[in-house]
């Protein structure tokens, strides 16, 4: 991913509004030292077994946005992530919704997307191959879908077939707003980890929120899962689905700035 990390254009980004509380600036509620590290890793992360253990997002002026999209059960495994993506000749209104749901449904070009191994601590195949489908018993590949009518709320069904999990299917939801858009994405089949069931159907759970700013733009991820408890590896788990939003959230960018 192309993160934002010069000083001086940060700076500007921080020092637009005094409104911390506000989409003037996405990024007044940081404190000092997280505008430090984001400026210096290109990214901000936290994690935990729950979203309550998550502090950036519960400070954020998205929020509410993301509280009611989060799941309401239990769940094992928290992460989060702030990043800046810098896109050149960012376009504004019906332009932009287009660009973001262009990025977001090239499904077809998630194949190959590579991901962080925590445990093996190099770049791993996260995703083999990948379409849109009509349902969960189909395989039938659908197109990537045009942009050319959009509506407030989006949804479709993918499926991919992942190296570690092998064939899932999964839900996109994607919900324009006037400030922000937000992105969900959701397992509609259980992920298994060689003969183990790793996350239930539906139990995991992604959310990114999109604001654009000038010709960068401001993404927050946030993935939550009620995963099987394995002794010893609640760590590597959590880094592990960190990673694959983190691939998730690199893979938009790429889409974003190439014009999907």
């Amino acid at each position: 991913m192309k993160y934002l990390a010069a000083a001086g254009l940060l700076g500007l980004l921080l020092a637009e509004s005094a409104l911390a509380d506000t989409m003037a600036n996405p990024l007044g509620f940081l404190t000092g030292d997280e505008r430090t590290t984001l400026d210096s890793k290109g990214e901000l992360t936290g994690f935990g077994a729950k979203p309550a253990d998550l502090a950036l997002w519960q400070r954020a002026p998205f929020s509410d946005v993301v509280r009611s999209a989060l799941p309401s059960g239990p769940s094992t495994i928290a992460a989060e992530g702030l990043f800046i993506l810098d896109v050149p000749g960012l376009p504004a209104g019906k332009d932009l919704d287009r660009k973001v749901v262009g990025a977001f449904t090239a499904f077809s070009t998630m194949k190959g997307l590579q991901v962080y191994s925590a445990s093996l601590r190099k770049m791993e195949t996260f995703i083999y191959d990948s379409w849109r489908v009509d349902n969960l018993a189909s395989r039938t590949k659908l197109p990537d879908p045009s942009t050319d009518v959009l509506s407030p709320h989006i949804e479709y069904t993918m499926y991919q077939k992942e190296e570690q999990t092998g064939d899932t299917y999964s839900r996109i939801s994607i919900d324009l707003y006037s400030e922000y858009d937000i992105v969900t994405l959701n397992n509609l089949t259980g992920l298994k980890w060689f003969f183990v069931q790793l996350v239930p159907p539906e139990k995991l759970k992604t959310v990114f929120v999109i604001i654009p700013f000038s010709d960068k733009v401001v993404l927050y991820g946030i993935t939550v899962a009620d995963t099987a408890r394995l002794l010893g590896l609640e760590n590597t788990k959590r880094a592990s689905f960190f990673y694959r939003m983190k691939a998730l959230a690199g893979w938009f960018g790429t889409n974003l700035r190439a014009g999907r």
